[in-house]
């Protein structure tokens, strides 16, 4: 049966974009990496009923989910499913009752070893509408022996139709659909934190991705899932959203920051509004100061394509990426260190026009290593505040690869963590 985390949902038109996942207990593992799917790419998802109010009705529950919680119905339809009475006599008929009231609530039923015939001639015996009718998805079946790889890129790619669908009725719930003005509010967390928000549009929940504070996903996993669930995530915004404005609350790694800002970059034509403890930061407007760090430049015998950047706003950065370059043995001619003139403040960034002044310098610098002196691969060692990490990120697309790295204190080393742009 489906559900999910209820203490984080609220009614309508607060809650972010929801979906409600229907399936049975013998295919939780499965259905759990759509979930992480779903929430990677800002979609919510209602899934285990383990997580329901204590002494609250489960029945009671989740057909208030289906009905007043949810933007989209999601069953994930396998043998063990069809012998399922709870989901076939109460989660399917809530769902196209639904349906029957607002043709944007989507249905979308997933098939694993079952046929469209085999669930045509199902529904018809239990007296409901066929589910092949709503674009029933069939995956591979089990004894075709597809790799989990391609199984899950299957996934992956259901969860991206799933989000353009739950966000649809999203934006429709607050009346965006007809608002040309509308400004999205994005929530990106690598950190459990409730963003100081009363209204959101989607919650990128990457906690389960972080489970340790100095333990990040593999390369693997920025490459398969993270990067195009940000991917996915501009393109939604972008058929969307013509104000090209959205609002972003971010309590990330620095890593997953710049990734958020490299996605939403400024060649799509978006405007990032930071917001926070620090007010709102914009990545649009006038500057006041327009060279707010010093810049010391240092330059080596090694790789000319290859670059070192540091950008030194919260703390020292020298010591710790000197000991990482040797230890990793990185050969690059070009060292570009940024840092604030009067040294490291966590209160550094004074306002948003101070902000922007950073990452504007930093932006020309990134561009005049790629496009003056020939750089093709810049390793980046940083110490800012998250926000602002969101909007350099914003600054460096298409310019070539951008190597991003991780603190260590336990090691003092920067990790590498993920390229950009590869």
């Amino acid at each position: 049966m489906g559900n999910i985390q209820v203490q984080q949902l609220s009614s309508a038109p607060e809650r972010p974009a929801t979906a409600f996942l229907s399936y049975r207990r013998e295919d939780a593992e499965q259905v759990k990496y759509l979930q992480q799917q779903l929430k990677v790419r800002g979609v919510r998802a209602w899934r285990d009923v383990t997580d329901l109010p204590l002494g609250g009705s489960t029945e009671d529950e989740i057909v208030h989910a289906i009905e007043e919680e949810s933007d989209a119905f999601v069953i994930y339809i396998t043998q063990d499913c069809l012998r399922s009475d709870f989901i076939w006599n109460i989660e399917v008929p809530k769902a196209i009752e639904r349906w029957d009231r607002d043709h944007a609530f989507n249905i979308v039923p997933i098939l694993r070893d079952v046929t469209f015939n085999d669930l045509q001639q199902f529904c018809a015996a239990h007296g409901i509408r066929s589910l092949t009718s709503f674009n029933a998805i069939r995956l591979p079946d089990t004894i075709t022996g597809i790799s989990m790889d391609a199984y899950n890129k299957e996934l992956r790619d259901i969860a991206r139709n799933i989000l353009k669908a739950a966000l649809n009725l999203r934006l429709q719930r607050v009346g965006a659909s007809s608002n040309r003005s509308y400004e999205p509010y994005i929530y990106l967390q690598t950190f459990p934190f409730e963003p100081p928000a009363t209204s959101l549009d989607l919650d990128l929940d990457w906690t389960e991705l972080f489970p340790i504070k100095y333990q990040l996903p593999a390369t693997e996993v920025w490459e398969k899932i993270l990067f195009p669930a940000l991917d996915d995530v501009k393109n939604s915004l972008s058929s969307k959203i013509s104000s090209r404005k959205l609002h972003i609350f971010v309590q990330a790694h620095l890593p997953a920051a710049f990734a958020l800002g490299f996605a939403l970059s400024e060649s799509a034509y978006f405007t990032l509004l930071l917001e926070g403890r620090h007010g709102s930061w914009s990545t649009d407007g006038t500057p006041a100061d327009s060279l707010p760090l010093r810049r010391l430049a240092y330059t080596n015998k090694g790789d000319e394509h290859v670059a070192i950047m540091e950008i030194a706003i919260s703390r020292v950065t020298a010591g710790a990426t000197a000991r990482s370059v040797t230890a990793s043995g990185l050969s690059f001619k070009h060292h570009i260190r940024f840092e604030l003139p009067d040294g490291p403040d966590n209160h550094g960034v004074k306002d948003a026009s101070h902000a922007l002044a950073m990452a504007r310098q930093i932006g020309k610098e990134f561009r005049t290593l790629h496009d003056k002196e020939g750089v093709s691969h810049i390793h980046l060692f940083a110490a800012l505040p998250a926000a602002l990490a969101v909007m350099v990120g914003h600054q460096i697309n298409a310019m070539g690869a951008i190597s991003l790295y991780h603190y260590m204190e336990k090691d003092r080393l920067y990790q590498p963590v993920c390229t950009l742009g590869k």
